[in-house]
């Protein structure tokens, strides 16, 4: 190869591994979406929220039943679970028991007529 030709051939090796990094990280963030969702799965992760560096609580829906999760790097533990139903918005589940907030003179006098 003459001196003319290093420059070329470096800038397009750089911008061969470029693009397929680009590509890799393109994969990896849009995998969630479009991977197996809802093909016959009983295990749905509903929601994430973190509460620090290596802590995070789970809402999760497994069958008909909700599961309230506390993650962290040593180990997982069951906060609350409850049953639930299917009806909700977009598919998404909802507690089974619609309890009705009390009325404004209820509140007051703590359910007592």
């Amino acid at each position: 190869m003459t001196a003319i030709d290093w420059p070329r051939y470096m800038l397009s090796a750089v911008f061969v591994l470029g693009l397929m990094a680009a590509l890799l990280w393109w994969l990896k963030r849009r995998q969630a979406p479009w991977a197996l969702q809802g093909q016959g799965r009983r295990i749905r992760l509903i929601e994430t929220q973190p509460l620090g560096l290596k802590h995070k609580m789970m809402l999760v829906q497994v069958d008909q039943q909700m599961v309230l999760v506390a993650v962290n790097a040593n180990d997982i533990r069951t906060l609350h679970s409850w049953p639930c139903s299917a009806n909700g918005p977009d598919g998404l589940a909802t507690p089974a028991v619609d309890t009705a907030p009390p009325s404004f003179p209820d509140f007051f006098t703590g359910g007592r007529s």
